[in-house]
């Protein structure tokens, strides 16, 4: 016996996913089997109220204040489980650098740290907060790389085309201390925004060690043109050229990421929901650590929307969200 594709909808509202839910009632109101008109009710409450999204299936939702009561972190750093896409790179168990968790089973990072290593030596750890300390209120989980892809024009030297993507043997379970950051929605532009980095590189240029504790710091962006006539003042000199897939932050004394948060991302708030994210950048180099008027340069994210999205539909069974698109990493039945 069939089914109207309305009566489908009614009868299996609880069992299906906000995606396919949409994707029905899209159906349903083109074909004029909306029930009149009238709300819909399930249970006692309407579909709106029953569709009320898992904050752990929304991509750069973040944990304002932490997950941890009564950790008191000085303010250049994150508390537990504040961001919860930042993932530690490890090799042969020693930390080389971060990356952002953008699906369950997918990081995005950047090319130079991972170059001459192999798939098999590289570890993700999402839930990390301090690297010195396993035994956290919020335990970290492990997941080891199936496969490394490389931007394959991406220059060492200039720092261009700097991304790569690492696909997961396992994927992580979203939870409070686990989610993904979002990517940012097309032509998106964070000029004059004030954003953020973290990590666990080294809080000054000559420090022995990197940090133990994930770092944040916030920068104002620069525009292109700014950054590379600042960058040209440096040892650079006048005819530095900035590739077209670089943007630049930071330039403000004492505030700037350093040696060891390679890979991490760069992400800016939400205009609509402050408290979410979208990644903006890619830490790629700069000029030392920290010095004013002297921005560092990232990865532009958003020219290798087409680039992330071509690669996860070969090698992955999920897809990035950007800003603006519905939930994210909600399983399509």
């Amino acid at each position: 016996e069939s089914f109207g594709i309305c009566e489908l909808k009614q009868t299996m509202l609880k069992n299906w996913t906000i995606n396919t839910f949409l994707l029905v009632s899209f159906l349903c109101s083109a074909t004029g089997q909306n029930e009149g008109g009238a709300p819909g009710i399930f249970n006692g409450m309407s579909f709106t109220e029953n569709l009320q999204p898992d904050p752990n299936q929304v991509c750069g939702m973040s944990n304002p204040n932490g997950l941890v009561a009564n950790v008191k972190v000085p303010k250049d750093y994150s508390t537990p489980g504040q961001f919860p896409w930042v993932v530690a790179l490890f090799s042969q168990g020693k930390y080389f650098g971060a990356g952002s968790l953008i699906a369950p089973e997918v990081v995005l990072t950047a090319a130079s740290i991972v170059v001459g290593k192999t798939d098999a030596e590289i570890v993700v750890r999402a839930g990390e907060w301090n690297t010195g300390q396993r035994s956290e209120f919020l335990p970290s989980e492990d997941r080891p790389v199936a496969r490394v892809v490389q931007h394959r024009e991406f220059s060492y030297l200039l720092g261009a085309n700097n991304i790569a993507l690492l696909f997961l043997a396992n994927p992580f379970e979203l939870k409070s201390h686990i989610r993904t950051i979002c990517l940012p929605s097309q032509g998106r532009s964070f000029d004059q925004k004030r954003c953020l980095v973290t990590g666990w590189g080294k809080v000054a240029f000559n420090d022995e060690n990197y940090s133990n504790i994930q770092k944040k710091i916030e920068l104002p962006m620069i525009n292109r043109a700014q950054c590379q006539d600042q960058l040209r003042n440096t040892r650079l000199g006048v005819s530095f050229d900035l590739p077209a897939s670089l943007i630049c932050a930071g330039g403000e004394k004492d505030a700037g990421d350093c040696l060891g948060d390679g890979g991490s991302a760069l992400f800016c708030p939400m205009e609509a929901d402050p408290s979410r994210y979208e990644q903006a950048g890619i830490v790629n180099w700069g000029i030392g650590c920290q010095e004013e008027n002297v921005p560092a340069v990232y990865t532009n994210v958003e020219m290798f929307r087409d680039w992330i999205y071509e690669h996860m539909a070969q090698n992955s069974n999920s897809v990035p969200f950007a800003a603006g698109q519905l939930p994210s990493n909600y399983k399509q039945e």
